[in-house]
């Protein structure tokens, strides 16, 4: 199951007076948008059929529901959602019982923030048909989202009674003693258990990954380092992984990090200004005002890129410059500190210089 995941950044506050964050994680309502559908286990699914192929079983079966579904499901993945809603209609027309649809149904009102009609169609889903776990758990992340734990807890222990090895439902578990009771220690048992179950689980192996690094404990390198090994273009994974080394101070591999977030995104405003911070560490100013410049060439309107810069300038002994980039950072957050603190400065040291 795959999970749109919309977490709080994981904050670290750096010596530039700036915060940097981390877009994974967690709460830090990471918990779950749209899981993908079950796939049924029949002939058509076994493995992902692609759209060729079910397009042309259509053609020979213009009413094989079977297949309509299939063919929802690939395009809710997509994100084709007007196509998805078409072939999902054209199911339920025939037969409005039927429970995958169903639960495509859900799946795609909740893509478009229906919640209310994503609840609708899950809870019809289990009203006819308790046992069918895919929409007990769906009703349960949706539950998790609007934080009502309760409620939430009690359809994943009914997933787990109905099958105990379901790493989906252990992995909910996991986000509930996080969320609901704070408990990252037993989370992340929860989490393991799901890993345990589903080797390449990757939301779980990010997690466990993600809990370790606020921690400070480098058994966070040994999940990030697998989510890379399962997908070498997953920008996210570089990024904690950087976020993990750049709090430890291992420059050498935060820079690596970063560099490959931003082959892989060259818009990614975060990486290069992480990578800014990274070289004033380093000493090395007149790279680091290259990598901040980088971000505001991206996004002009950063007053924390404009501040890292005037620091490099300031270090560097510009201080027409550094002064320029203070104020314009102002402009946009009067209430900066760094920025404010770096203009103290200047003034103090102008001050200076007029006594003598």
């Amino acid at each position: 199951m795959n999970w749109i995941q919309t977490r709080n950044t994981l904050l670290v506050v750096f010596g530039l007076n700036m915060v940097i964050g981390c877009s994974n994680t967690s709460n830090e309502n990471d918990s779950v948008l749209i899981p993908e559908v079950n796939e049924p286990v029949n002939t058509i699914n076994k493995g992902r059929a692609t759209l060729d192929s079910l397009n042309a079983l259509i053609i020979d079966n213009p009413n094989n529901l079977d297949v309509l579904e299939s063919r929802a499901a690939l395009y809710l993945g997509a994100r084709n959602l007007a196509y998805a809603k078409a072939d999902i209609d054209a199911v339920l027309a025939v037969d409005s019982n039927r429970l995958r649809a169903l639960e495509i149904l859900g799946d795609l009102n909740f893509a478009t923030n229906i919640t209310r009609e994503s609840r609708d169609a899950w809870q019809k889903c289990m009203r006819l048909d308790p046992s069918y776990v895919p929409c007990r758990l769906k009703m349960a992340q949706l539950y998790h989202v609007v934080t009502e734990f309760e409620k939430s807890a009690e359809l994943v222990d009914g997933v787990l009674n109905l099958d105990s090895q379901n790493p989906e439902a252990h992995f909910l578990k996991g986000l509930l003693m996080r969320d609901a009771l704070g408990d990252t220690t037993r989370a992340l048992q929860w989490f393991q258990k799901a890993i345990d179950i589903a080797p390449d689980y990757a939301e779980a192996i990010d997690m466990c990954g993600v809990l370790y690094s606020a921690q400070n404990n480098p058994l966070a390198l040994a999940y990030f380092n697998r989510l890379i090994a399962l997908d070498s273009l997953n920008k996210l994974s570089f990024y904690n992984r950087g976020m993990y080394y750049l709090k430890q101070k291992q420059w050498n591999g935060a820079l690596e990090d970063f560099t490959s977030c931003t082959k892989l995104d060259p818009a990614d405003i975060e990486s290069f200004f992480n990578l800014g911070y990274i070289h004033l560490q380093l000493d090395l100013r007149r790279e680091a005002i290259g990598y901040f410049n980088q971000a505001l060439s991206i996004q002009p309107i950063n007053h924390r890129a404009l501040y890292g810069r005037g620091y490099a300038y300031e270090l560097l002994g510009d201080i027409t410059n550094a002064e320029k980039d203070y104020r314009e950072a102002l402009s946009y957050n009067p209430d900066h500190e760094g920025s404010r603190q770096g203009i103290m400065r200047i003034q103090r040291a102008n001050s200076q210089t007029l006594a003598n």
